[in-house]
């Protein structure tokens, strides 16, 4: 009972922790996502060179994209018009940050590694994006830009907390939900420091294991906050901690594949070596300078009402999140319109195409097959087919519906 006692009041401290900051970053998000112009935008990243490289890396810092959700996002900027090196500069600066993670991570371990984290993801966007500008000539749109669709609707307060809470909070709750947990389980299992006393994870060695957790698990940029302040609490190098946070997000397993299919070998190449090797120069830096971070996993007595509220939220939420989506898999449907559905490379993105299909009227209900790239709709009365498959076009999952193996959409195939 020692060990279940601990793991539970280090999960319930962790939350304290991260919930107040992390509902102040998806508020953020969700106001930038409201009043920023994203058509706008794209029309400043088309032409090949350092000024849309620059752009692009700048725009994918504080935007709340994790790693799976940014390549359809970058897939749709390259296909709205911005340059291929703009796309993966964009595409290695944004997963590592976010307004989201920005805050909870400078509250956690403070603003040297916050603003470490900021500048490393920023410098691997640009460096990334200018070696592919290098290597590949020519690589600027071929097609005008896509007409944009129709905006959301409502105030813009609805907006803001639909946004925050329904796309940005659904997206990340289970992952969120499982670097708690694995925080939780360093904070119990290791003593304050003790990693400290291994004085070989403070060099080279130290970097390479961080790399070795943070390639192939999935974590997203605040997911991965709570797991790497339970390393430094532990005594692992901040250094170390740095590359986990930037590595983590953006080399895992899940959508390294689909990364080089869709961009290239080349670009695949320059985005993950120029994030690998660029996380690692920070955090050799951020060694050197022998900061003294005093993580608050452990300190269960000084819970304010404030903040013993905004977990009991957060947890709620997660609770909430769990169980609609159970009831959601429950409720699939037997049979309905098959649609393809390409971009698609983990569960969030799943669980993001979901979303979409049922924001659309008519729909009664949707059943989204990750390993067949399908998605089966069952409609009703005042379905529209094609303000779906604007919206999944729009969000980076180009569709058409299935008919007898070939993928086409108002004649066009999309495959």
């Amino acid at each position: 009972m020692g060990f279940i006692n601990g793991f539970l009041a280090s999960f319930w401290a962790t939350g304290v922790a991260l919930a107040p900051s992390l509902f102040l970053g998806l508020l953020i998000a969700g106001i930038l996502h409201v009043f920023i112009k994203r058509e706008r935008v794209f029309r400043h990243l088309g032409k090949p060179g350092i000024s849309s490289v620059f752009k692009a890396s700048l725009i994918g810092v504080p935007l709340p994209l994790c790693s799976c959700g940014v390549l359809p996002a970058a897939l749709s900027l390259r296909k709205d018009g911005a340059s291929k090196g703009a796309a993966v500069s964009f595409l290695a600066s944004t997963p590592q940050t976010g307004v989201d993670s920005i805050i909870p991570t400078w509250v956690i371990l403070g603003w040297p590694i916050a603003l470490a984290k900021v500048l490393a993801a920023f410098l691997a966007g640009v460096v990334s994006g200018s070696i592919v500008d290098r290597l590949e000539k020519g690589n600027g749109h071929d097609s005008a830009p896509t007409r944009p669709s129709a905006g959301e609707s409502g105030p813009f307060p609805v907006r803001i907390l639909r946004y925050a809470w329904g796309t940005l909070f659904r997206d990340i709750y289970l992952w969120l939900f499982i670097g708690i947990g694995i925080s939780a389980l360093i904070t119990t299992l290791l003593a304050p420091g003790q990693l400290a006393e291994y004085d070989v994870l403070s060099g080279p060695l130290g970097m390479l294991a961080a790399l070795a957790v943070g390639i192939p698990l999935y974590v997203c940029s605040v997911s991965s906050i709570p797991i790497a302040a339970a390393l430094v609490y532990a005594g692992f190098p901040v250094g170390s901690a740095l590359v986990f946070l930037m590595a983590g997000p953006v080399t895992n397993a899940a959508t390294m594949g689909a990364v080089r299919k869709q961009f290239g070998k080349t670009s695949f190449l320059s985005y993950i070596i120029t994030v690998i090797l660029v996380s690692i120069a920070a955090g050799f830096l951020l060694n050197g300078i022998h900061l003294e971070v005093e993580v608050p996993l452990a300190h269960h007595d000084h819970t304010g009402p404030f903040e013993a509220a905004a977990a009991a939220l957060l947890f709620a939420g997660i609770a909430w999140m769990g169980a609609a989506s159970l009831g959601k898999r429950k409720a699939a449907p037997a049979e309905g319109e098959v649609f393809s559905v390409s971009g698609m490379s983990c569960g969030n993105c799943v669980a993001r195409v979901e979303r979409i299909i049922s924001g659309t009227e008519g729909v009664a209900s949707v059943s989204v097959s990750l390993k067949e790239g399908t998605a089966t709709v069952k409609s009703g009365e005042g379905f529209r087919k094609e303000e779906m498959l604007e919206a999944l076009e729009k969000a980076g999952y180009p569709a058409g519906q299935s008919k007898g193996g070939t993928c086409c959409a108002e004649g066009k195939c999309n495959l």
